[in-house]
C-alpha cells in the first residue's frame, strides 16, 4: 500500500501472505485514526448488504476511512447487486480491502475491475516449496532454520502457512535469544495436533465457565503457559474463522479445504465452531492477544499469573 488506491481485492492460497497484507491494512488505518479505525466485516452480518450500507453512510470523522471485508470468497450471488453501484464508485477519502481466501466471485472481481481498484494474488506454496517457505518465515523473525530442520517443522505441524508461521514465532520466544534452531528444537517446542485438553480449555472459555477451565489448565500444568497459549490461540482462530465462514454460508467441505487442515481435523474444528459462541471467540482472542503483550515485557505479572489472569478474562 506504499501509493494509496481506493479499492483492493486480495486473493488467493497464500493465507500467510493474506494476513501479513490484511495487518499491514489494520496497523495503517490505526497509526492514522487511532485504535479501532479500521472497520472490519466479516461471517454472515458482515456481508454486501452491511458493507454496502456502512459505504452508502456519510463518515464525519478526519483524513482517511478504512474498511476490510474478509470472507468475500463466501458472498452469495443474489447479494452481490447490493455492492456493485458501491464499488463502482468509491466514496472519496475511503479505502475498502476486499479478501478471498480462494475464488473470487466474478461479479466482484468486474465491479473492483470497473472500479479502477488494484488486484492482488497470493499463491499458496506447493507443499515441497513449504521447507523452503518455512526458512524464509523463520528469518524474518530473526531465526536460522537449517533445511532439515524445516522439513521436520512441516512434517510436525502440517501444511497451513499460518500454522507454520505461528509455530516459528513461538519457537523464536522459545529459543530467545539463541537464533539457532535444530530438529530437537523443533521436536521439543512445535506442536502436533492440540490434543483433548486444550480443545476442552477452549471450550470452558468460549462458554464462559471459569471454574471448568482453570481446572483443565492445572491438568495442563506441565506446559509452560507460554507454550500452552500459542496452542490454544492457535484452536481458538481456526474455530473463529470456520465459524465466520460456516455464517457466510461456506459449505463445510469448503471450508475445510480453505483451512487446509486434515479431513478429520477439519470436521471437528467446523463442529466445535458450529456450537461456539462467536462472542466468546472474540473476548478469548482480545484476552490472549493482551497476555502476549504481557509476556513480552509488556507487563509486571510472572507468566503464570499473567496466564491465570488471562483465562478469567477469557471466559468473560
Amino acid at each position: 500500500m506504499a501509493e494509496r488506491n481506493s479499492l483492493y481485492l486480495v486473493s488467493g492460497e497464500g493465507a500467510a501472505k493474506i494476513d501479513a497484507w490484511r495487518a499491514r491494512v489494520r496497523k495503517r488505518a490505526e497509526a492514522e485514526g487511532g485504535p479501532g479505525a479500521l472497520e472490519l466485516f466479516e461471517g454472515k452480518e458482515g456481508g454486501p448488504a452491511a458493507l454496502a450500507a456502512a459505504l452508502a453512510t456519510l463518515s464525519f470523522s478526519d483524513g482517511t476511512r478504512y474498511l476490510l471485508a474478509d470472507g468475500v470468497e463466501g458472498w452469495k450471488e443474489t447479494e452481490l447487486e447490493l455492492i456493485e453501484p458501491e464499488l463502482a464508485a468509491m466514496p472519496p477519502d475511503t479505502v475498502l480491502v476486499l479478501i478471498a481466501r480462494g475464488k473470487i466471485p466474478p461479479r466482484v472481481a468486474k465491479a473492483v475491475e470497473k472500479g479502477g481498484g488494484e488486484t492482488v494474488s497470493y499463491d499458496a506454496p506447493k507443499p515441497w516449496e513449504l521447507p523452503g517457505w518455512a526458512r524464509e518465515r523463520a528469518q524474518e523473525e530473526g531465526l536460522r532454520l537449517d533445511g532439515e530442520a524445516a522439513k521436520v517443522l512441516v512434517g510436525t505441524v502440517g501444511t497451513s502457512q499460518a500454522r507454520i508461521a505461528r509455530e516459528i514465532e513461538k519457537l523464536a520466544l522459545a529459543k530467545h535469544p539463541d537464533t539457532n534452531v535444530s530438529v530437537q528444537d523443533i521436536e521439543e517446542f512445535a506442536s502436533g495436533d492440540a490434543g483433548p485438553d486444550v480443545w476442552a480449555l477452549a471450550d470452558a472459555l468460549v462458554a464462559g465457565r471459569v471454574d471448568a477451565a482453570l481446572q483443565v489448565a492445572e491438568r495442563l500444568g506441565e506446559e509452560r503457559p507460554t507454550a500452552l497459549s500459542f496452542r490454544l490461540v492457535r484452536e481458538l482462530r481456526n474455530a473463529h474463522r470456520a465459524a465466520a465462514m460456516l455464517d457466510a454460508g461456506v459449505a463445510d467441505a469448503q471450508i475445510a479445504k480453505e483451512m487446509g487442515m486434515p479431513p478429520w481435523k477439519a470436521k471437528k474444528t467446523i463442529a466445535k465452531a458450529r456450537k461456539a459462541d462467536r462472542d466468546g471467540l472474540e473476548r478469548a482472542l482480545c484476552a490472549f492477544a493482551d497476555f502476549e503483550v504481557e509476556t513480552r515485557g509488556g507487563g509486571q505479572l510472572d507468566e503464570e499469573t499473567a496466564f491465570t489472569r488471562t483465562l478469567v478474562r477469557a471466559a468473560g
